[in-house]
């Protein structure tokens, strides 16, 4: 699918097309899962060189960002289904150019679904701002994920350090659960700002040349956004491990209790087996309490006594 977007009276207009009749002067043209025919007939038409879908996995910098004549190409990082608790990465170039912006993806960020829906209203007038205007929704999910998480770990701080006591109704594996979710996004979260300082560094420097002070203005703002977000996800990533830590604590100290108590129960139960064990041997004639009238309940009276002088034994030692 084509999408290219026109200069409006307050933003953008949107006008789906086909590479073969692609409108005179958009300033945005969005080409979402293209086949290799349409990405020539837009090379011949625009006069550029788009990478292929290979091309945008690679991980090198040089080429995921590089120029060519006055066009950038940045390849970014974005994040796709973040409304759910496995955000996933996909690939997305930017061709920045003077003339216009033209992005190269097979996925749908948020971003992008957002942006559109802000588009006839976000007054860009060129595509510098077109470009800076969509990252600066990138920019703005990210920081909402980042709030969720921290969130979502304060909520699960307050559960674990208020517990009423050992065997409480919290879950402790399924609170586990939870951090490592939170975790995964946060991790997720950090690629993605990292990726986009780098995209938006190499913009600043590889444009400087015809870019406005308006642009550069822009792209140093969000930078500076960039590097606010890393420095609390940073924060976050210590109150992860933290939370992690006296989670897996508190699921020994659980473990440990019921160990324990199996012990203890152990423990009790060993001088009144003794007890029986003596009073089961077949030496009647050299025990006289078998004689006796009330040797069945003198037994039963030496366990109990037992039993009784193990536990306050341990409460003395205050095992119990």
């Amino acid at each position: 699918m084509i999408t290219a977007w026109l200069p409006a009276e307050k933003g953008l207009k949107k006008n789906e097309c086909d590479a073969h009749a692609l409108p005179e002067g958009a300033l945005w043209i969005d080409l979402v899962d293209v086949s290799r025919e349409e990405e020539t007939l837009i090379e011949s038409r625009l006069g550029i060189e788009i990478p292929t879908r290979a091309e945008m996995q690679e991980i090198e910098a040089s080429s995921r960002l590089y120029r060519e004549g006055a066009t950038a190409y940045m390849t970014a990082t974005m994040l796709i289904k973040t409304e759910t608790e496995m955000p996933e990465t996909a690939a997305v170039t930017f061709i920045l150019s003077r003339e216009r912006m033209l992005t190269l993806r097979y996925s749908e960020p948020w971003s992008f679904r957002t942006f559109a829906q802000r588009a006839p209203r976000c007054g860009a007038t060129n595509a510098e701002q077109v470009f800076t205007t969509l990252f600066d929704t990138t920019v703005e999910r990210l920081a909402d994920m980042l709030e969720l998480v921290s969130l979502e770990l304060d909520h699960i701080s307050q559960q674990v350090f208020r517990r009423k006591g050992p065997g409480s109704d919290l879950d402790l594996q399924r609170t586990l659960t939870k951090i490592g979710t939170c975790g995964n996004i946060l991790g997720k979260v950090r690629e993605s700002l990292l990726d986009k300082n780098r995209v938006l560094t190499f913009c600043e420097q590889a444009t400087q040349d015809w870019m406005s002070p308006d642009g550069r203005s822009r792209i140093r703002a969000l930078l500076h956004d960039i590097h606010s977000l890393a420095d609390h996800a940073t924060f976050t990533s210590g109150k992860i491990s933290f939370l992690q830590d006296a989670t897996l604590g508190l699921i020994n100290i659980e473990q440990n209790r019921i160990i324990k108590l199996f012990s203890i129960a152990a423990v009790i139960f060993m001088p009144p087996t003794l007890v029986a064990s003596v009073y089961g041997m077949n030496f009647g004639d050299k025990m006289p309490e078998f004689s006796w009238k009330y040797g069945y309940e003198y037994a039963l009276g030496l366990m109990l006594v037992s039993v009784v002088g193990t536990l306050w034994f341990f409460k003395r030692q205050r095992w119990l």
